[in-house]
C-alpha cells in the first residue's frame, strides 16, 4: 500500500504543474489618452490658423484670397494655386444675447526666406451662424465698430477670419509666416 501511495504522489507532482498552467488566465492592459478643452467665460481661443496654401508665383504680381466662410482660395495675376487654403477659426464664450465687439487687424505681415515679405490686406470674417451683426464698421473697438450679439444658448460661438495675400512678381520661393491678433470686447 505504501508503494501505491508513493506512485500516486509522484504522478500528482508531475501532472500538477501542467494543470495549473493550463488553467491560468492571461490578461493585457493598454493605456489611452483623453482630452477636452474647457472654454472660459469671456475668453477667446484660436482653433485653426489662417493658411494661404501652396502656390507658384510668376513674373506677374497677383493675389491669393481666402474666403472666410468656405476657406476656399481664388487667385489673380500670375499666381497658380496648388491648394491647402483655409480660414483661421476662433471660439469664444459669453452669454446668449450678450453684445460684443470684434477687432481685426487691417494688415498681416508675412516674412519668408532672406527677409522677403508679403502682406495680407482686406482682412475679413464670417460670423454665421453664431453671431448676429448689430452694426458698425472698421477694425477698432471704438463706439459703433463691428458689434455682434451671441446667438447660441450655450454662449459658445465660433467665427472665421481670412484675407487677401499680395504676391509680388518673382516672389522668392519658401515658407512665409506671421501672426495677427483678434480682440473680442465683451459688453
Amino acid at each position: 500500500a505504501v508503494r501505491h501511495l508513493a506512485g500516486a504522489t509522484l504522478a500528482a507532482m508531475l501532472v500538477g504543474p501542467f494543470l495549473a498552467t493550463a488553467a491560468r488566465a492571461e490578461t493585457a492592459t493598454a493605456t489611452a489618452s483623453a482630452s477636452a478643452v474647457v472654454v472660459e467665460p469671456a475668453s477667446l481661443i484660436n482653433n485653426r490658423s489662417l493658411a494661404f496654401g501652396r502656390f507658384a508665383a510668376s513674373t506677374t504680381a497677383g493675389t491669393v484670397t481666402v474666403n472666410p466662410d468656405t476657406g476656399q482660395c481664388t487667385t489673380t495675376g500670375g499666381v497658380v494655386q496648388a491648394g491647402g487654403c483655409h480660414s483661421a477659426e476662433f471660439t469664444g464664450m459669453g452669454v446668449r444675447r450678450m453684445t460684443l465687439r470684434i477687432a481685426l487687424p487691417t494688415t498681416i505681415a508675412l516674412t519668408g526666406p532672406g527677409g522677403a515679405t508679403m502682406t495680407v490686406t482686406t482682412v475679413t470674417m464670417d460670423t454665421t451662424p453664431d453671431l448676429n451683426y448689430l452694426g458698425g464698421n472698421g477694425h477698432g473697438l471704438g463706439n459703433g465698430r463691428r458689434r455682434y450679439e451671441i446667438v447660441p444658448n450655450s454662449g459658445i460661438f465660433n467665427f472665421r477670419v481670412a484675407g487677401t495675400l499680395g504676391v509680388g512678381a518673382n516672389q522668392a520661393p519658401g515658407v512665409y509666416t506671421g501672426s495677427f491678433a483678434v480682440t473680442v470686447q465683451y459688453q
